[in-house]
């Protein structure tokens, strides 16, 4: 999204009766804004939990999320498998074998978290 689209988009909130807030998206640093109780990001296009210190941020994990991360564990492997038919240095090809078991280790962790969730 172009900065005059971004700055246009937070007038709309705005004057939507959208209320600007002084913090930030962890995301994307953007200002964030409280629409009906609830904190978005317009930039992201998310909700946001702001969690004060001393408090314990929410146990539930955005099913959207965890797909997105799937996604990018599986790209991310598919790249690194086309480096292991292309290589030939195996001190190369050791080093993309140990991303591989990385990547291969998160995506099982993923799929236990995505189990736990109805």
């Amino acid at each position: 999204m172009s900065d005059e689209k971004k700055i246009k988009h937070m007038s709309d909130l705005l004057k939507s009766g959208a209320t600007m807030l002084s913090e930030q998206c962890p995301a994307c640093s953007s200002l964030l804004f409280k629409i009906h109780d609830e904190v978005w990001c317009p930039n992201c296009n998310k909700r946001v939990v702001i969690v004060k210190e001393g408090e314990q941020a929410p146990s539930l994990i955005d099913t959207a999320l965890l797909g997105d991360i799937e996604g990018i564990v599986l790209a991310k492997l598919q790249e690194i498998s086309q480096q292991v038919r292309d290589e030939k240095n195996l001190e190369k090809l050791q080093g993309l074998g140990n991303l591989i078991s990385v990547w291969l280790e998160v995506l099982e962790r993923l799929k236990r978290i995505q189990k736990s969730y109805p």
